[in-house]
């Protein structure tokens, strides 16, 4: 009796909103208990290095969707400002857009580890569970986070349409934020099926690995597509410009249905998008019930196949372990990062989208100068004259917090107990070893690309403030993480609630580098303040890796 009264709430809306829609030949009571299993799961998950200092944590999952929620409905308020514009096709266009690429984002590099776990099938295995019962309770349990943060995203502008629109479109502008979430979900269901039907074995890993750099790249470069594809002139104006780009859009698509709806009419091509979108989404849905559902766990199991491990490092990484640390037991830490990054392969699929978004930020910065009147041309010219380029640099720093809190995370609960036996009484250390390889190993290659790029540009004249910016990147990165993510690596137990972290940090790392390049671009122009600047970030640098990333840190033993 207990046990049903502490049952998760979803699991109600669950048996009233999706029960009546699974198909009959699946075990419902299977399906609803793996569920209510994982979404306990979900609640006791927290930082291991917390559960062994004894830390009182009931409510840490609660907080953390709860601040996941926060972040996304202020970015939703954002989206809904544009529910009052009398440009109906062109706000929602751009509204289902930023909506699209949030979530493909958040599954990539959140969920998309759920959805390929191939863990808990040594369990149900040994059940009489179905493949269909283990893949469809997988679903509803990645659709759950990603429905609570589109939810959050999209509530503002509902609650606007509904206002300023009336109660039939704040109803229909509902019904399609609802099936966007849906084709979302399952759209990227049948691409990483199809991965899974075409590619095996080791191959198929490396395939995946791939996959979502890939897809980071392209989500993020094709969003801005959409400001480019909508006349910002006629926006305000109520105008609608047409643009064959609408019909490369889906966020054009579904925007066309409620301009039909509700709006002028009238325009051929809104009839045309609209008819598009029905038989697309039916086809889709289809495809994903009739083909994906039912062999999607049988593909999965490529994934358990076994290879040989690498557990050597590159001459670089030796070299760089060699030259960083003159502490033997902090080299021989950050030599065993580099190794377990290098083997595990779920921590790669988080990381490198991490790392393409540090490229995907400085292109689409200059992306719009390349594609104008004056093209690659006008915007070298451009950047020669000023020096707004070198806030480029800046940028390389913006995901390093989110990135060490990658690498602080692990799928063995058991992992902390190496931590317990190691003869360290100073744990910061360890600490500092994998703040290092983030800095050094993986976001100081980019930095040094981008500086090659500045370089040539500029000229050697340059050379000051890039070694100005890299000791403000390193300074400003380390400060972040020692007050944000100050964490063990492979210590903390990943929390599929806590997508909106990353963001929040996002934002928090964008205000202080913005902060600096604001500083280093329009106040130390001359070489005499440039040379100043560098002695007080050496300075800077020395006092916090000296002090504040030295500071004791112990767990409890034995």
């Amino acid at each position: 009796m207990k046990m049903k009264n502490s049952e998760p709430f979803v699991l109600k809306l669950v048996d009233k909103c999706v029960k009546p829609f699974l198909s009959k030949d699946l075990n419902y009571s299977h399906i609803r208990e793996m569920l209510r299993l994982k979404l306990i799961m979900d609640s006791r998950r927290v930082s291991l290095v917390l559960q062994n200092n004894g830390k009182k944590i009931g409510k840490e999952p609660k907080k953390s969707m709860l601040l996941t929620c926060l972040v996304y409905m202020g970015l939703g308020i954002f989206i809904a400002s544009m529910q009052v514009m009398p440009n109906m096709f062109g706000a929602n266009t751009i509204s289902f857009a930023m909506l699209i690429f949030m979530l493909f984002s958040v599954y990539i590099s959140e969920y998309s580890a759920v959805l390929l776990d191939t863990t808990e099938k040594s369990f149900y295995g040994a059940l009489p569970i179905g493949k269909n019962e283990i893949s469809t309770a997988k679903n509803i349990h990645i659709a759950y986070y990603i429905g609570t943060i589109a939810a959050a995203m999209m509530l503002p502008s509902m609650i606007v349409g509904f206002i300023s629109k009336g109660i039939l479109y704040g109803l229909a502008f509902t019904l399609v934020s609802i099936v966007i979430v849906v084709v979302c979900l399952h759209l990227a269901g049948v691409i990483y099926y199809l991965l899974l039907k075409i590619f095996s074995g080791e191959k198929l890993k490396d395939i995946l690995s791939g996959f979502q750099i890939f897809m980071t790249i392209a989500i993020v470069l094709s969003y801005q597509i959409v400001p480019r594809v909508i006349s910002i002139a006629g926006f305000s104006k109520g105008q609608i410009t047409y643009s064959p780009f609408y019909f490369l859009l889906p966020s054009a698509w579904f925007s066309a249905v409620l301009e039909s709806l509700f709006g002028a009419g009238g325009l051929w091509y809104i009839y045309v998008l609209a008819g598009i979108t029905v038989p697309a989404v039916i086809l889709l849905e289809v495809l994903y019930k009739k083909k994906v559902m039912p062999e999607f766990e049988g593909e999965l199991d490529k994934l358990t196949e076994t290879a040989k491990e690498n557990k050597t490092l590159s001459p670089f990484s030796k070299l760089m372990c060699k030259l960083l640390s003159k502490d033997e037991q902090e080299n021989a830490f950050m030599k065993l990062v580099l190794i377990q990054v290098s083997r595990n392969r779920d921590m790669k699929l988080k990381l490198y989208p991490q790392l393409a978004n540090v490229f995907i930020l400085p292109i689409i910065m200059v992306l719009p100068q390349i594609t104008g009147e004056k093209g690659l041309a006008g915007f070298i010219e451009n950047l020669r004259e000023g020096r707004w380029g070198l806030a480029l640099l800046y940028f390389t720093g913006l995901t390093s917090a989110s990135i060490y809190m990658i690498i602080g995370q692990t799928e063995n609960a058991e992992s902390i107990m190496f931590y317990q036996i190691l003869p360290i009484e100073n744990l910061s250390k360890c600490i500092r070893a994998g703040v290092k390889v983030v800095l050094f190993r993986y976001l100081t290659p980019i930095f040094v690309a981008l500086s090659a790029l500045l370089l040539g540009v500029y000229g050697f004249v340059a050379i000051p403030d890039v070694i100005l910016a890299y000791l403000s990147f390193i300074f400003v990165t380390g400060f972040i993480i020692r007050i944000s993510a100050w964490m063990l690596p492979f210590s903390y137990e990943s929390d599929a609630a806590s997508a909106g972290n990353n963001l929040l940090m996002f934002f928090i790392s964008l205000f202080v580098f913005a902060a600096f390049g604001w500083v280093h671009i329009f106040w130390l122009k001359t070489l005499g303040l440039q040379l100043i600047g560098i002695a007080v970030m050496i300075l800077a640098n020395l006092v916090l890796w000296k002090f504040f990333m030295n500071k004791k840190y112990t767990i409890a033993r034995g």
